[in-house]
């Protein structure tokens, strides 16, 4: 699995090239308004109790570096979120392991991106999907894992 991710890694490097095409006009701005759209919408999401970012999640961050690569006046704030098992601290660190996870593998592809990247965490106060049962071995482990997310804020976009 590191493996892949040490390609995808690689190929993200090869982007930093793509980036460089001129675009005009008022379709480049709905365009690109389009995408970020599209991107806010997309998550990153984590096994129990875990914050290393998998392949698929991978993808999706990629997709975040373009459009920062995109344009150069964006910022992006990853914000980690956990299921609601375990306290409130506990969830709020791993909420923050988890955005600080995807903000290092981004950095390790794009490095000067790295003040363009800012983190938060909300622990589980923002759910997806309400869950009352909080036991380990909830029946409820589908509604857990959508709650168990890096979820992305852009700012800085001309519109």
């Amino acid at each position: 699995m590191w493996s892949r991710l040490v390609i995808i890694c690689c190929f993200c490097l090869l982007l930093t090239g793509v980036s460089s095409c001129p675009k005009k006009g008022a379709n480049t701005t709905n365009k690109i308004n389009s995408v970020v759209k599209q991107i806010s919408d997309k998550r990153v999401f984590f096994g129990y109790d875990e914050s290393n970012i998998a392949e698929v999640g991978a993808d999706t961050l990629l997709d975040v570096m373009e459009v920062l690569q995109d344009n150069p006046d964006a910022k992006v704030t990853l914000t980690g979120h956990a299921d609601n098992r375990g306290s409130h601290e506990y969830n709020l660190a791993l909420g923050a392991r988890r955005a600080d996870a995807a903000k290092k593998f981004m950095v390790s592809c794009t490095p000067y991106l790295e003040n363009r990247i800012k983190t938060a965490s909300k622990g589980e106060t923002e759910p997806l999907v309400n869950v009352k049962d909080d036991s380990r071995n909830s029946k409820y482990e589908k509604e857990h894992a959508k709650n168990r997310r890096v979820e992305f804020s852009f700012s800085g976009i001309k519109k």
